[in-house]
């Protein structure tokens, strides 16, 4: 009898959750050295065989067994409870089913997890051999910045003296232009006394000393005009503006640049497939240019230009001569060129525009420069027999006014056929 007193046991479903809970009172169960994924399949698979016991025993306490004592006692026990019991078989399949489908689904779970594990170790892994990637790298950046720090040091040492060697120059040359004007003004005092002394005996010697005086300014004066002289790009400029015209007077005949100085313009005829020639007082200036492959005399321009035969040449230019002479020498220079031009041929001067002087253009520190306004180009060009005489302005119509002007004027006639 004591079988028929003892408490039920409890049903697979009650088993599963009473083990549920107890492991949720018991918390995360201790790290081993298995990885949590391992284990939580081993606990997985021990919920299933407690939910396949369960769905075996699902209508246990609704029939009694055949070789139960007292059966047919509890069978009309049970079948006064039938209308309690008889919802107890789906109640517990559904539970069964309920804890069936929520352990797939935490098996799903836990397989992410343990992809998640596995995508983890490979990131830590290429994270690890970045991290030695680096610490190589930043070794050969600390020996590279290492050379760069000595280069460095060695630069600002050849920079400091480079910086003393220029200023023992700057101190050389700074003497040599006190000598300079020293020698000027004894020239000068020495003319002035001479011309003051009404017994005095000029002598041979005065014109030499004269001469010297004039050298030695006129040198000066040179250098000074560098500051002012016109840009490589301004001289392209001009050349460009009347390129056409020039090619089209010097067809079949010469050009002969007067005072080419870096030889822009003569660069710009000779791109132009014309014969150009050069003129250019300064030595060292002449020679640069020989050595670039043209044609250049070294000499006073107007001295070169009397002794060019008339009418011989398609273009005389002069991009840096205009105004820095005085009148009278540039009366000389269109006479003489319009002498050598042959019929239709082209003059071209430049000059500064009047208004660059408001505008504090660096061409006004050339010592030599003045003034000529392009309408005193023009009236010159017609008074010593210019046909034709037009001003160009080089450079874009919008936007600040150019620096410079050039004129191109040409003479009676048309050139040769052919």
């Amino acid at each position: 009898m004591a079988d028929d007193h003892a408490p039920p046991a409890p049903d697979g479903a009650a088993a599963v959750l009473d083990e549920l809970a107890d492991r949720a009172d018991a918390g995360p169960p201790t790290a081993g050295p298995r990885s949590p994924a391992a284990r939580a399949v081993d606990d997985l698979d021990t919920i299933r065989q407690h939910l396949h016991a369960a769905h075996l025993r699902r209508a246990a306490g609704t029939e009694v067994p055949g070789d139960a004592r007292l059966r047919q006692v509890k069978r009309a026990v049970n079948l006064g409870l039938r209308p309690v019991t008889s919802h107890q078989v789906p109640f517990n399949e559904d539970v069964v089913a309920a804890l069936g489908r929520l352990v797939d689904v935490v098996e799903e779970l836990v397989g992410s997890v343990a992809r998640s594990d596995e995508r983890a170790h490979q990131v830590v892994a290429r994270a690890a051999a970045g991290i030695a990637t680096v610490e190589v790298g930043q070794a050969d950046v600390e020996d590279e910045l290492a050379r760069l720090a000595d280069l460095v040091d060695e630069l600002a040492a050849r920079t400091t003296a480079a910086e003393e060697g220029l200023a023992a120059q700057r101190q050389a040359a700074g003497a040599a232009r006190v000598r300079e004007a020293t020698a000027l003004r004894a020239a000068r005092a020495a003319l002035s006394a001479t011309a003051t002394d009404p017994e005095g005996d000029a002598g041979p010697g005065l014109g030499a000393l004269a001469a010297a005086a004039e050298d030695v300014e006129a040198e000066l004066t040179g250098r000074l005009a560098l500051a002012g002289r016109a840009t490589a790009e301004e001289l392209r400029a001009q050349a460009e503006a009347v390129a056409d015209v020039v090619s089209g007077g010097a067809a079949g005949a010469p050009v002969l640049d007067l005072a080419s100085g870096r030889g822009e313009w003569l660069d710009a005829w000779a791109a132009r497939g014309l014969a150009a020639t050069g003129v250019e007082a300064d030595p060292e200036a002449a020679a640069a240019l020989s050595a670039r492959g043209h044609t250049v005399a070294t000499g006073d321009p107007l001295a070169h230009l009397a002794s060019v035969a008339p009418g011989s040449c398609g273009a005389v230019t002069a991009a840096l001569l205009a105004d820095v002479v005085d009148l009278a020498t540039l009366v000389a220079l269109v006479d003489g060129a319009l002498l050598a031009l042959r019929p239709g041929g082209v003059l071209v001067l430049s000059a500064a525009t009047p208004g660059s002087v408001a505008a504090g253009s660096r061409l006004w520190a050339d010592p030599r420069r003045r003034l000529v306004h392009p309408d005193l180009l023009v009236a010159l060009a017609f008074e010593r027999g210019g046909a034709e005489a037009d001003v160009v302005v080089p450079g874009p119509v919008e936007g600040p006014a150019p620096d410079t002007y050039v004129l191109a004027a040409r003479t009676p006639g048309a050139p040769p056929a052919g």
